[in-house]
């Protein structure tokens, strides 16, 4: 492969160039360019690599969300590894390329890696390398990296969590929004496959590839889908004194309990639950309302609410860095959970409710209907007041055994959906 070749492959991105020199290299001729780079050749012989990237859970893991998934799956394909491959995780930062994540697979598996490889990461013909952690600000830093890769004969496969970043910009950051935009432009530009963790997140990527970077993109890049398991698994490190549980256990018990997790941010909608609970509490409805996550962004006023609210404490609470041990006992302990979410690429606190059977009202889009099917109960309120009514008509239901029951939900594994990950690779 020539020098020029390689220099193209690093202008596929232009990050921070001119707009005048990005329009001369386009998604759909970056492809073409990678398609004629790519060798022909068998790949070769020895176990090959698959290298995972972990390169911002590596760095800090929020213990929520994508982090839970990229974890689990993550130590699932290090303990039963595709057939013929070694799992590698591997990382990049802002300013250096990838290289073998050994601290952190030490950290994860609590043991050495198999291979004592270190440093810069090796690749040959045969090897695979999948986006797993949203990579957003590091992987459209290293366009020749990725090019040479590919010209050695490495696969790209990406999971795709969701696309709200580019659907719904004003969730988000400008900061993020950027990041996204960057990232998810290197997915087409670099991607064999995408695997999303619903079909609906699939429909979503060929359709917006399909408009942004037209139809010759779109029908290049294989889009599977596979499930997540909703199994949630408390190590040492995460355990929290028993005593402490016992004590939040025991303050809850004195009335019914919903439960919301996630993030605290635009599009889960807290804003409006806080309101519609602030109503039914008026009303003389005595329940308590239990949110689940960290602060995020653009939510300023209502973590102020929240921090400053009348019922913190006594039927309002907010637990910013709950482990995995006591969001366990906390599932076990409500009596339904709550998904207002106006967005998302699955739902993973619906498969966690669902393994402790607990009753779940979900707000009515595609995704929640995907996954928990007629196992729900649907609201669209879109008012303070109209889903006021709807919570407290569910809370009647669940109340008198009458609503519906979450246990019908498939429940996977973590191993069930790494194994399902996997096909989706090999299968390619």
């Amino acid at each position: 492969m020539s020098v020029l070749k390689v220099i193209l492959a690093g202008v596929l991105w232009l990050r921070g160039s001119p707009r005048f020199i990005a329009r001369l290299v386009t998604v759909k001729a970056a492809r073409v360019l990678l398609s004629k780079l790519a060798p022909a050749v068998a790949p070769a012989p020895g176990p090959r690599q698959l290298l995972t990237d972990v390169s911002v859970i590596a760095r800090c893991d929020a213990g929520t969300g994508i982090q839970r998934v990229v974890r689990e799956l993550l130590q699932q394909l290090i303990a039963h590894p595709p057939p013929g491959y070694i799992v590698r995780p591997v990382y990049a930062t802002l300013w250096r390329g990838y290289r073998y994540a050994n601290q952190y697979y030490s950290t994860l598996m609590e043991r050495e890696p198999d291979i004592a490889t270190t440093g810069r990461v090796v690749v040959r013909a045969g090897d695979i390398f999948l986006g797993m952690d949203l990579a957003a600000h590091t992987l459209s830093r290293y366009p020749i990296l990725l090019g040479r890769w590919k010209a050695s004969g490495v696969r790209f496969f990406f999971i795709v969590y969701d696309l709200l970043p580019a659907l719904r910009p004003d969730w988000f950051t400008a900061s993020a929004v950027r990041a996204y935009s960057n990232w998810i432009r290197t997915v087409a530009i670099f991607a064999d496959g995408a695997i999303c963790i619903s079909r609906s997140v699939a429909d979503q990527l060929k359709q917006w590839l399909t408009v942004t970077y037209g139809k010759t993109v779109s029908e290049s890049i294989s889009a599977t889908w596979f499930r997540l398991s909703g199994e949630i698994s408390t190590t040492a490190s995460s355990r929290d004194s028993s005593e402490k549980i016992r004590d939040l256990l025991k303050r809850l018990g004195k009335r019914p309990s919903i439960l919301m997790v996630g993030t605290v941010e635009p599009r889960k909608n807290y804003t409006q639950a806080l309101s519609a609970f602030e109503r039914l509490w008026r009303e003389g409805r005595d329940v308590n309302l239990v949110i689940v996550g960290g602060a995020g962004w653009k939510v300023e006023e209502l973590i102020l609410r929240l921090r400053g609210h009348p019922e913190a404490g006594n039927r309002l609470f907010w637990l910013e860095n709950a482990t995995d041990e006591m969001l366990c006992a906390l599932y076990g302990a409500a009596d339904g959970l709550l998904m207002a979410s106006e967005g998302e690429g699955f739902g993973l606190p619906i498969a966690e409710a669902a393994r402790h059977g607990k009753p779940i009202l979900a707000r009515d889009i595609p995704v929640f209907r995907e996954v928990a099917g007629t196992h729900a109960q649907y609201f669209a309120g879109d008012t303070p007041d109209k889903f006021a009514k709807e919570i407290s008509s569910w809370l009647d239901l669940v109340r008198t055994g009458r609503a519906p029951t979450s246990r019908g939900i498939e429940q996977l594994g973590w191993r069930d959906s790494a194994q399902q990950l996997i096909h989706c690779i090999l299968s390619k």
